[in-house]
């Protein structure tokens, strides 16, 4: 079966106002307002971006998406969770803080702004799934009372997964910390010890404390949890990753944990091509672009929304953009075993307005 994609095209240096407008345009074109139709709770996630990250998609943008809900009949409530790492996004509190720093605060959204994991991201509901690396997900415990979803995303490369799109948001944007941790489990870092400065940056930022540093940065592998944040954190590159499980596994485990969050949910998703980078928004500097600005997407299935946006940007770069930044890491396994357990599929309509 085939899903319909929506496609509004903006290039570089279009005005905020002009992509408020593109916004409303798809949101309306794409049905997207009967997702939360009927005063339904409507959950709307996005990424606040991490303190000096400006590349998360702009709360104006998210503001005309609350404004559609609305305008539709939904109840919207700005959703997130908390962060493995260290970061301002660690806690509630910490997070609420930057989200309205960043412009999503409850009065400047003009909706409620709910932490749905709870204060320490370790609220969760487990959810029967019983596929081929999960029998249960760990969703957010607060997001089961919301039966619609709106899930805007900036698409971005990935350290593990080599692509972020709408699964990835879902996956790890509605996952508690015990669901993060399950599925980055498998992988793990390595010290380059010839090239680390012992600057302690990876061990401030490691969720487990799991790095000490008595002459050079050392890994205690039965804390490891196989994150990666001390990969993206270290300012020298003395950190790699070794591949032990591929990361197949790991996109793998990310489309189950999407399909267990979205169980029976109505969803609707946009995702935004627009300052594309090769980190995701969890990096606390801004990257460069990696390809032009190439639009707005819109769909029903998260699938097809997150092909599409692979094959636009592909097709620009003139090759496999996610594979060249990111070697090794399968992204399109993300996109394969998403349409195996019923997430979506990658057979898509694409509709321009």
């Amino acid at each position: 079966m085939t899903s319909k994609v929506f496609h509004v095209p903006f290039a570089d240096g279009e005005s905020m106002a002009a992509i408020c407008e593109k916004t409303r345009r798809i949101f309306r074109g794409a049905g997207l307002g009967e997702v939360g139709a009927g005063s339904r709770l409507t959950a709307v996630k996005t990424h606040f971006g991490e303190r000096g990250n400006a590349s998360y998609v702009p709360a104006p943008f998210v503001k005309v998406v609350v404004e559609e809900v609305a305008a539709a009949g939904g109840r919207p409530c700005l959703v997130e969770t908390s962060t493995l790492y260290r970061g301002q996004r660690h806690n509630a509190v910490d997070h609420f803080n930057l989200a309205v720093e960043h412009g999503f605060g409850p009065e400047q959204m003009g909706c409620p702004l709910l932490f749905l994991d709870g204060l320490r991201g370790n609220m969760h509901e487990e959810v029967a799934v019983s596929l081929k690396h999960c029998e249960t997900v760990a969703m957010a415990a607060d997001l089961a009372w919301f039966p619609s979803v709106i899930v805007v995303t900036h698409l971005t490369g990935h350290l593990l997964g080599g692509m972020g799109g709408a699964i990835k948001n879902v996956a790890m944007g509605l996952a508690s910390r015990a669901g993060k941790l399950r599925m980055h489990s498998g992988g793990s870092p390595f010290i380059e010890e010839a090239e680390c400065t012992a600057c302690g940056t990876c061990a401030k930022w490691c969720p487990e404390d799991a790095i000490s540093l008595p002459e050079r940065a050392e890994i205690n592998y039965e804390l490891c949890v196989g994150c990666g944040e001390c990969v993206a954190v270290c300012p020298v590159g003395a950190v790699g990753f070794s591949w032990d499980t591929p990361s197949t596994t790991f996109n793998e485990k990310m489309a189950e944990y999407a399909r267990g969050i979205l169980k029976g949910k109505r969803a609707g998703f946009l995702t935004y091509l627009h300052r594309v980078t090769r980190d995701c928004n969890c990096m606390g500097s801004d990257g460069e672009a990696v390809c032009p600005d190439l639009g707005v997407l819109a769909s029903h299935d998260a699938v097809a929304i997150d092909q599409a946006a692979a094959d636009l940007v592909n097709e620009v770069h003139g090759g496999d953009l996610f594979e060249d930044l990111w070697p090794g890491n399968e992204y399109a396994a993300q996109l394969a075993h998403g349409e195996l357990v019923g997430l979506g599929t990658r057979d898509y309509e694409m509709v321009r307005l």
